[in-house]
């Protein structure tokens, strides 16, 4: 909120003006009565004592004349003034967002959550500007930040390099909760979502976590094991290779028209399997073995759902 010493510091503009601001300001922030806009603006040294009633609303009815929305006082509002909409507010189309959509999407396709986290708070700020909640809802469920709970965003960010044993609290797809016990390895962003990638102390397999899904961090501890991934280096044919869009980690290894051979590393085994099968049927695994057999596996499961 606007704050003035004396009334001699307002020079840009006059008392009039800045009241209005003032009273603009207070009715962003939440309804207002007569009383509570009297002594907002009191408090801002914008006046020496109380305005009458009559002059606080003819100050209103000059923000509606520029434009304002603001509803009468009545027994929805608590019969206070609510502002709807003013027209200072940002104002951005839906074409617009797509094209922030499109821009974010080529922007973070590199799996690096921090220029994702860059993006987030560019998005909330054009959000707090719009002054339209729809508008501020797609501005903020671009990212999936919204999905987040910071307090675990920030307690995970906290635990980078460290190494440590954590103890999670986490909910499955069904939201059964659960505790998990890892080696803390690395943050990642890949399809728009943020992942937790460590190591299971039980049977020393890298696991991958949802961030989303972890409603808590339980524990930290120093450890005895050093955090080392499982490397999957997955080597497969794809046919119409021009119709696909290659992680940018992929290697051709050869390339023969509209066929090539490509070199792929993985650090986690769901990842590996739900990228050959988004490859669809132009993609044949040549190894490893253990990757072929488990998605043989599920496109056999798939084949008894659809039979």
């Amino acid at each position: 909120m606007y704050t003035f010493q004396t009334k001699a510091e307002v020079t840009q503009i006059s008392l009039t003006g800045a009241r209005l601001i003032v009273i603009l300001g207070a009715l962003m922030v939440a309804p207002r009565d007569l009383q509570d806009l009297n002594n907002i603006i009191s408090e801002c040294g914008l006046v020496d004592k109380n305005y009458s009633n009559d002059t606080i609303r003819i100050a209103l009815s000059t923000l509606k004349a520029a434009g304002c929305n603001i509803t009468r006082p009545c027994k929805a509002t608590m019969y206070k003034y609510k502002l709807i909409s003013h027209p200072f507010a940002l104002s951005i189309t839906d074409e617009e967002i797509a094209s922030l959509k499109t821009l974010y999407a080529n922007m973070t396709r590199g799996s690096d959550y921090k220029i994702a986290v860059k993006f987030n708070e560019l998005f909330n700020v054009l959000a707090d500007y719009t002054f339209n909640d729809e508008t501020a809802g797609k501005l903020r469920s671009i990212t999936s930040f919204y999905r987040i709970s910071m307090d675990v965003y920030e307690r995970l960010l906290a635990e980078d390099g460290k190494n440590n044993v954590l103890t999670i609290i986490y909910a499955n797809p069904a939201k059964r909760l659960s505790e998990k016990k890892f080696i803390f390895g690395r943050i990642f962003l890949k399809s728009n979502k943020l992942y937790v990638e460590g190591c299971d102390l039980e049977n020393k397999r890298t696991v991958c976590y949802n961030m989303s899904r972890i409603r808590k961090v339980v524990k930290s501890e120093k450890g005895e094991y050093e955090y080392k991934p499982e490397i999957y280096q997955v080597r497969y044919k794809l046919k119409n290779i021009d119709y696909h869009t290659l992680l940018p980690e992929a290697n051709v290894e050869k390339k023969d028209k509209d066929e090539a051979i490509i070199n792929i590393e993985f650090t986690n085994k769901f990842f590996a399997i739900q990228h050959i099968l988004s490859l669809g049927a132009d993609c044949t695994i040549l190894e490893p073995a253990e990757i072929k057999n488990e998605v043989i596996s599920k496109l056999m499961e798939l084949r008894k759902l659809y039979a």
